[in-house]
């Protein structure tokens, strides 16, 4: 319990590291990180113990500082496990992860890029441990400027009770916050898990002259759209030059399904072409997100070959092999022609050296989203 009480000076030694870091510079957001509990809000936690599936040993208060040390570290906690997928082992726990305590780093990163004011209004889409929304609620002159959401009850329920415990006083709502009709607008709005598009709900939920961040095009995209609303509803911004993903949303509270390897019958072949270390390139996948929308990368090993696997969520793949990093062949099924789109994907980066996320940038109005680059008149694609 010692090690508990004198929480205080280990969160200040957290905003420390931030600054250090290049990560915090307002004094607001340090005071915030400097005063509120981390702990509180994440009483119990999974660590990584490796392996294939990947085993979870769970931490909790009672384990004193191996619990407590890593919350004052600049780390992301992971606090829950899909039901569907978790399975007792021997050694802990094997399954999905559904929900964390996000980086201390990537929280404040967003904070300042909204630029939130004391007397804002603010939606925060992922309520998750509450700690973020404690973070929001320590800047604003009232907690009840603050709306909270998440679709997990077991989330928002044990969220609320700790906010209320730190005398926060926000509204907590049970919901799927992409699709929820907003009663109002929000001059801030935060959303910190990855959303595949920002749908008409969330988009007139923005106020005009309002700020939105999000993680768009999960689960391979890193790219964190800073959007602002125009007189006529329409968001336009660029890409955050530092990046950072999120889980992506659920919408339904029970599952977390990933897309699993596809069936490769009826097969097209073709050289391989794409470099090996273009799937490790975040800023390339990022790209492959926006054109091939919910694209997840999956990996493998046989006979000392290497395998990069594009799955799309109707089932068409394209799979390649590479040897001594080496690209071989690719094999592919499916209506879409995946890789011919990953090819002119990385055809484009090389050619335009490899840009970088905030080159990058988004409209949204209610016809579509419109990815650019450089400038809102150079479409590369629409989604």
């Amino acid at each position: 319990m010692v090690h508990v009480l004198n929480w205080r000076p280990r969160a200040r030694d957290l905003a420390d590291a931030l600054e250090e870091s290049g990560d915090l510079h307002s004094l607001h957001w340090r005071a915030a990180i400097e005063e509120t509990p981390r702990h509180e809000f994440v009483p119990r936690y999974y660590q990584n113990q490796g392996g294939a599936p990947t085993v979870w040993r769970q931490v909790e208060s009672n384990d004193g500082p191996a619990w407590f040390d890593p919350i004052y570290a600049n780390a992301t906690l992971v606090t829950q496990l899909d039901p569907v997928t978790v399975h007792a082992t021997a050694d802990g726990w094997t399954g999905v992860p559904s929900s964390s305590s996000t980086a201390p780093s990537l929280m404040v990163r967003m904070l300042e890029a909204l630029d939130i004011a004391a007397d804002h209004t603010v939606l925060e889409i992922g309520t998750g441990t509450g700690y973020n929304a404690a973070l929001i609620a320590h800047r604003l002159q009232s907690t009840e400027q603050l709306t909270t959401a998440d679709i997990d009850p077991e989330l928002t329920s044990a969220a609320g009770s700790r906010l209320q415990a730190c005398d926060h006083n926000p509204t907590v709502l049970t919901c799927d916050a992409s699709e929820y009709p907003w009663p109002r607008a929000y001059d801030r709005v935060i959303a910190t898990c990855g959303l595949p598009r920002i749908g008409e709900s969330l988009r007139v939920a923005v106020a005009t002259g309002g700020r939105l961040i999000a993680n768009l095009m999960p689960p391979l995209s890193a790219g964190l759209a800073v959007l602002t609303a125009a007189d006529d509803g329409t968001l336009r911004g660029r890409f955050h030059p530092d990046g950072g993903m999120f889980m992506p949303a659920r919408h339904d509270p029970t599952t977390y399904a990933r897309t699993g390897p596809a069936d490769l019958g009826g097969l097209r072949k073709g050289e391989a072409g794409i470099p090996l270390e273009a799937f490790d390139d975040y800023r390339f996948k990022f790209l492959l997100a926006a054109y091939l929308p919910g694209v997840d990368l999956q990996y493998g090993i046989e006979d000392e070959r290497v395998m990069r696997r594009l799955v799309l969520p109707d089932g068409s793949s394209s799979e390649a092999w590479y040897e001594d990093g080496r690209p071989l062949s690719y094999r592919e099924r499916g209506e879409q022609e995946v890789w011919a789109v990953a090819a002119r994907c990385w055809e484009w980066y090389e050619r335009n050296d490899r840009p970088s996320w905030e080159r990058f940038g988004l409209t949204v109005t209610p016809q579509g989203h419109h990815f650019w680059f450089e400038h809102p008149d150079q479409v590369l694609t629409s989604f």
